[in-house]
């Protein structure tokens, strides 16, 4: 699959498939479409589902013969074994911090001081330490907004601009996002 693919949008035809599970539509995507796809895949390929069916079963097969071969795969199962309660733990204590602090020091608890730009770093890291700069970067844009008062900001962000780095850093906001999402509604019943 190519590095960084124009294709920036779900098709409707990508997203029906999806929201269907209709394994046979997704498997006639071309790599551009399945590539936006990847993380759900991935996730509904791996992480235990609700669906206990023999129906379920085999799509599950299929659905994890499409994803074989596929190289940006095994970066993406890697990001879902990360402690993601943990994770959470941190950013709250992030955010709290930079409250605290104002939002613009450069003090953070999800990510220690950069040894390079944060580009570099994010190349150079491993699936845990992707998670918690992304989602430290996440954090200081939000911060930013919240300061803002509802005017008008420029906050720019070299790991978010950076073409290089777009699919990476979506897949690691798509599992931040399915991540966090799933300690909610794990602590809901508790």
């Amino acid at each position: 699959m190519a590095e960084c693919t124009s294709l920036q949008f779900v098709s409707p035809f990508a997203f029906e498939a999806m929201q269907k599970v209709d394994v046979v539509r997704l498997a006639s995507l071309s790599d551009p479409e399945l590539r936006l796809l990847l993380p759900c895949l991935v996730r509904m390929a791996l992480c235990a589902p609700a669906d206990q069916s023999q129906s379920w079963a085999q799509d599950k097969k299929l659905i994890l013969r499409l994803l074989s071969g596929v190289e940006a795969v095994n970066s993406i199962v890697a990001l879902l074994s990360v402690d993601f309660h943990a994770l959470e733990q941190d950013a709250s204590k992030e955010q709290q911090l930079r409250h605290k602090l104002g939002g613009g020091s450069g003090e953070s608890i999800l990510v220690s001081q950069l040894q390079h730009g944060l580009t570099l770093e994010f190349e150079h890291s491993d699936s845990p330490r992707r998670l918690r700069l992304v989602l430290s970067e996440l954090l200081a844009i939000m911060n930013k907004v919240s300061e803002s008062s509802g005017e008008f900001f420029f906050k720019s962000s070299e790991l978010f601009e950076s073409p290089v780095y777009l699919e990476e850093a979506a897949d690691v906001l798509c599992i931040l996002q399915a991540g966090t999402e799933s300690g909610v509604q794990r602590s809901k019943h508790t």
